[in-house]
Order: C-alpha cells, then structure tokens, then sequence
C-alpha cells in the first residue's frame, strides 16, 4: 500500500530533480500522506485528518485526477487495515470523470469485490492474495500476509481478509503483533477487539477474557 500512491510521487519529484526547484505541491502532498498514515495508525485522528486535507489540497492544484484518485484509496486502504467502513464516494465521483484501471482494481480489492479485480494491476504485495481470497483458501493467504515486507501493506491485506473473508486466529495475531512492533495504537486495539470477539464466536469464554483484560490495561 505504501507504494501506491509514494512511487507515483517519486517519479514526479525525481523529474524535477534536475530543476532549481521542486514544485510545492508536490512537496506539500508527498510530506501529508506521509504525515497521514502515521498520524492515523497511532490514532491522532484530528492530526491526521487535518494532514489527509492538506495533501488533497495540494493534489487539487495540479490537476491529476489519478493521483488525487490515488490519496483517496490510500486514505480508504488505511481504514481497512483498522477494519473500518470508508465512503467512498469522492473516489467513485473522480473514476466518473477519469476512470484508471489500476486504480479501481485497487478499489474492488480494498472493497472485498475480489471477482473484478485484475491482480495484474494491483500493487506488487497483493497480487498473490487474489486468488486465496477467491478460493477462500485460509492456509495459502496465512503465508502470503505474513511474507508482506511493508507493515502498512501487511496490515491492509489482513484487514481485506478480516472484513470480506472470515475471522482466522493467525491472521489476527499477524496484524496484533505488526501494529505492536510499530507502536500503532489503533490497529493495535481494532485486532484486540475484533479477536476476543473471535474467541467469544467459539466459546472459548477463558481465551476472549484474557484478551478483554489485557485491552483494559492497554487503554488506561
């Protein structure tokens, strides 16, 4: 996911290298989706909406409607790694106007529209989750969430699987200790949750009390 909209970014600011100076959108937005992310994750949502805005201000001025198509699916793909429901109406009004392949596959996966999504078109790190999710093959997606470099990227592809596929032990224990070994508050208590309400599914009563007790500390 950190990729998504950052490799569009580079290649526009690498462009310019050669030029007395870069233009201020594109620093401007670059810096804010940077801010965003993290602002987000470990749960400033005032901050980080305020960053979000800055940035999609910033892609305004220039014009191009993939990459403001871009920062709109980040900000959604960020709400699925926390398990949240996102509107995506801003993203559906910019592909009216000028619909991108690449972009909406993007879409149909964070969506859990796994049918309409063109793996060949999705970034790098989630191509491979494609056809688990089709075949809703549990163990093969374990592997392939766990092999994700990128810890944003990882937590998306588990949030994906979490929200559209069914609840899974490994998974959720996945996303826990990435969000712990990064310091994200938010994702860090959305897994929590969402896995005492995985052990409480399954009766295991011992299992989803420990989990509510550790969450109670964590929030104090």
């Amino acid at each position: 996911m950190k990729k998504f909209l950052i490799t569009g970014m580079l290649m526009i600011l690498c462009a310019c290298a050669t030029t007395s100076q870069i233009p201020e959108w594109q620093e401007t937005s670059f810096r804010d989706i940077e801010n965003y992310k993290t602002s987000f994750l470990t749960g400033k949502e005032g901050i980080a909406e305020a960053h979000f805005n800055r940035a999609r201000g910033a892609l305004a001025t220039s014009n191009d409607l993939d990459l403001l198509a871009k920062a709109y699916l980040t900000k959604y793909a960020l709400h699925a790694s926390v398990l949240e429901e996102f509107d995506e109406s801003e993203f559906l009004r910019i592909d009216r106007l000028q619909s991108v392949a690449a972009n909406l596959s993007y879409y149909n996966f964070l969506k859990g529209n796994f049918a309409a999504v063109d793996e060949s078109l999705l970034p790098d790190q989630y191509s491979k989750i494609i056809k688990s999710a089709r075949e809703k093959n549990v163990a093969e997606a374990r592997k392939e969430i766990t092999a994700i470099d990128d810890p944003v990227s990882r937590l998306v592809a588990c949030g994906v699987w979490i929200k559209h596929l069914s609840g899974d032990e490994t998974i959720l224990q996945t996303a826990i200790n990435t969000a712990a070994e990064n310091g994200w508050q938010k994702p860090l208590w959305a897994y929590l949750s969402q896995l005492e309400k995985y052990y409480l599914e399954r009766g295991e009563i011992a299992k989803a009390a420990g989990i509510k007790e550790r969450l109670e500390l964590l929030k104090k």
